[in-house]
């Protein structure tokens, strides 16, 4: 965790690439000593290039701000993640409990956009309640933290790469986003 590094995922959301759906990204992201320094998601078939450095994020060029939302029952919220056929009922118990909880869910199919959404305040949270890989997630995170959000671990603990869990929002209502992902472990 010395030194500097290069993330990449060239095809973040595999799936929806293979099948034509349109949200799927390329993602790096550069690492300093175990810290994301900067970060770029871009999603060919939208046209949409994110970025975030140390002071901001931007989307073609435009400053992000997470959304401004308070009330649970306004956030739109998206699980995140994937799930063996075996484990599915977990799946299934993170969708009863961001319904129970908020307004709206999603699945967006690819890990970087939904926490480019996040950070670009077209949605409000996202949950995992499984372990990530890093080109899944760094240079998501280090968008939704730059454009002002908050991500942490199942605990509310700042997530780092070696994280179990990842839950991000816009910083309102993230204990509520913590015990959905929790929910999903019952």
């Amino acid at each position: 965790e010395t030194g500097t590094a290069w993330v990449v995922d060239p095809i973040d959301g595999t799936t929806n690439y293979v099948r034509g759906l349109r949200t799927w990204a390329t993602s790096v992201a550069a690492t300093s000593d175990g810290e994301t320094v900067g970060a770029a998601t871009y999603m060919p078939s939208m046209g949409d290039l994110y970025a975030s450095g140390p002071e901001s994020a931007t989307r073609d060029g435009t400053t992000l701000s997470v959304s401004d939302r308070t009330d649970p029952e306004t956030f739109v919220v998206t699980p995140v993640g994937w799930w063996e056929l075996d484990d599915r009922a977990e799946f299934g118990r993170l969708c009863t409990a961001v319904v129970d909880r908020f307004g709206d869910m999603r699945r967006i199919g690819s890990f970087q956009a939904t926490l480019a959404f996040v950070a670009d305040g077209a949605l409000d949270g996202a949950v995992c309640p499984t372990a990530t890989n890093p080109w899944d997630t760094l240079a998501g995170v280090h968008m939704v933290r730059q454009a002002g959000g908050t991500v942490t671990d199942l605990d509310g603990d700042r997530w780092t790469h070696d994280s179990v869990g990842l839950v991000a929002s816009n910083g309102e209502a993230h204990d509520e986003l913590v015990a959905a992902a929790n929910a999903a472990l019952q």
